[in-house]
């Protein structure tokens, strides 16, 4: 699938320049649900780095990833946690994920639960969540300017909200795999997620013909997708993109998700400006911590698809 590319640096831009990537926001956000962003303000020497110290932290001996955190932590809450996945008994063949999730915002409130090692690891990734959070905040204004609410529009309840990193390890697959998922099938939670990858291994159902399409990692470039929460808030006109995580090389992949939302127990319902008595409230309201509870209930199906009216 070849997703629009988006040039972050046009939005400041002349007016003209701009317009024409919040439509190219607006056709993405509606078609696809996600697209590709350049010259976003992230470095590549702080990509890089903070792919590294991850990598590193991955590699570290198993009991000093416990004493540094605990390990799978039944706190779904918790400011940092860090967990494995593994295949299932019953010959899935999902692969080995491990994971570590940090929040993030505001910063100063979680870097001392973050690990510390390798001894730059705080430093590393304190670099990169900081430039990928000024950049969720300015795709956040021009996605609400999209959406002709205005690029202010919930811009400080945005700016309070929640920031959620996981950096993610998957496995290489066994030769006898066939069907090598990292991760199954899922739309994320959030507002919005900003994906950065090692390698290929991003896919998205297309909305069109209900196939899964593989999403190439354009060098440079970061993904951006559509949670629920912003399917909530445009009240439908946007729609969350169901995605998953599949590896068909022999090495490990890498990605650092990061996710962005509003804070956890503030209630999102479909913005009263994208409601009329043509085209009524389509969803009930819910917060984050709803939605994050919600995916460990062991519930049938997504929450926000329960909510719709």
């Amino acid at each position: 699938m070849e997703l629009p590319m988006v040039d972050v640096s046009l939005l400041s831009q002349d007016s003209n320049e701009k317009s024409i990537v919040i439509k190219q926001i607006q056709e993405a956000c509606q078609t696809w649900g996600a697209f590709h962003v350049i010259n976003h303000g992230v470095s590549e020497a702080v990509i890089q780095a903070a792919m590294e110290v991850n990598r590193n932290f991955f590699d570290l001996p198993e009991m000093m990833k416990k004493e540094i955190l605990e390990l799978g932590s039944r706190d779904m809450f918790s400011p940092v946690k860090l967990l494995t996945f593994q295949r299932s008994a019953r010959g899935s063949d999902l692969l080995q994920r491990d994971l570590v999730r940090l929040y993030a915002n505001p910063f100063e409130d979680f870097i001392d639960f973050w690990p510390t090692e390798p001894a730059d690891y705080r430093e590393k990734m304190g670099r990169y969540t900081k430039d990928v959070r000024k950049l969720g905040i300015t795709l956040f204004g021009a996605i609400m300017e999209s959406l002709n609410l205005g690029p202010t529009h919930l811009q400080e309840n945005f700016d309070k909200g929640m920031h959620m990193v996981i950096a993610n390890s998957y496995s290489p697959p066994t030769p006898e795999s066939s069907i090598k998922i990292g991760v199954a099938p899922h739309s994320d939670h959030g507002i919005i997620t900003i994906l950065l990858q090692s390698s290929p291994g991003l896919e998205v159902l297309d909305m069109a013909d209900g196939k899964w399409k593989a999403l190439p990692c354009p060098e440079g470039s970061l993904q951006v997708l559509v949670g629920d929460h912003l399917e909530l808030l445009s009240n439908g006109i946007y729609k969350s993109v169901f995605h998953r995580a599949t590896l068909s090389t022999r090495t490990t992949r890498m990605s650092l998700a990061s996710f962005h939302n509003f804070e956890l127990d503030e209630v999102v319902e479909p913005a009263t400006e994208l409601t009329a008595e043509d085209c009524p409230k389509r969803y009930e309201g819910c917060s984050t911590r709803d939605l994050i509870k919600d995916i460990y209930s062991g519930e049938v199906g997504r929450l926000i698809d329960r909510l719709k009216i």
